[in-house]
């Protein structure tokens, strides 16, 4: 593979992990606002969609998918209904770094199921960059206190899972076409079942102050702008390394959030972050 793509792969995922861990710090301000996650998940798929159509018009790319790839990306965009509701579903009963920990098994769950299906060879390296960037969460997270509540970390499990079916499937319906267009239909299906499954539950609480909803209109161009970076990169790099430098989030999130929320950095949590940008060398070695 040429040098100069790989370097462009790697580089459009690090951007999305970056611009991911903002929309998460933007969700955290709109909470203060006053929003709950519904109004995030709703806006954060609109702007997805409405991102991605932009993209797609002022690039003059055709949006179109055959009806077999249509049906295919609604059933990817129903897993990422559930993730998004089970991710935040997790965050209300269990700590951010907990639910994290858990969550970010997925890739490695992505490594396993990628290579069952053919899409892509696990390695001994790459597994070995896989444990390495996981228990470098561990730190970065530095998970204490008393055990879980159980539902919780199901939750956390089951977005690790949905989040896996989203990537590696994804990912094959990609490789076909252009992944700004598969990406539009994946976010517009998610959009159309969480929407309704709202009908039914009724909860959607916007934000009250100025900063809340600022932080909230810059939910949709980040998040949409990370889902056409995130799928161009495993159309590039493949999707088992793309999960992996994905651990680059979490760094960026205690990052960020020292940054603009005023959180601590404690000396363990830098280790942790040195940890998981080891492992991103590792795999990018696999690369060159």
């Amino acid at each position: 593979m040429n040098r100069d793509r790989v370097w462009f792969g790697i580089c459009l995922v690090l951007f999305a992990a970056v611009v991911l861990a903002a929309t998460s710090i933007a969700a955290v301000i709109s909470f203060q606002g006053g929003a709950n996650p519904s109004a995030i998940v709703v806006i954060r798929f609109f702007g997805g969609v409405f991102v991605l159509f932009a993209l797609l018009l002022v690039s003059r790319a055709s949006a179109g998918l055959s009806m077999h790839d249509r049906i295919i990306a609604f059933a990817i965009g129903a897993a990422q209904a559930i993730q998004s509701f089970a991710l935040y579903s997790s965050l209300e009963r269990i700590s951010v770094g907990l639910t994290m920990i858990i969550f970010y098994v997925f890739p490695l769950i992505v490594g396993v199921l990628a290579s069952a299906i053919g899409q892509e060879r696990l390695t001994g390296r790459l597994v070995t960059a896989l444990i390495i960037a996981f228990l470098g969460l561990v730190l970065v997270f530095n998970v204490t206190g008393p055990g879980p509540d159980l539902a919780g970390a199901l939750f956390a499990g089951l977005a690790a899972i949905g989040w896996t079916i989203v990537v590696v499937f994804g990912t094959q319906l990609a490789s076909g076409g252009d992944a700004r267009a598969v990406t539009l239909h994946i976010q517009l299906s998610a959009l159309i079942l969480f929407s309704l499954s709202l009908v039914v539950t009724g909860e959607v609480r916007f934000p009250v102050s100025r900063d809340g909803w600022l932080a909230l209109a810059l939910i949709p161009f980040l998040y949409g702008a990370a889902m056409a970076a995130f799928f161009t990169a495993t159309q590039i790099i493949g999707s088992v390394r793309t999960s992996l430098m994905m651990n680059f989030e979490a760094v960026s999130a205690i990052i960020l959030g020292y940054l603009v929320l005023g959180q601590t950095l404690t000396p363990l949590q830098l280790t942790g972050a040195a940890i998981v940008i080891a492992a991103l060398f590792v795999a990018r070695r696999r690369s060159d």
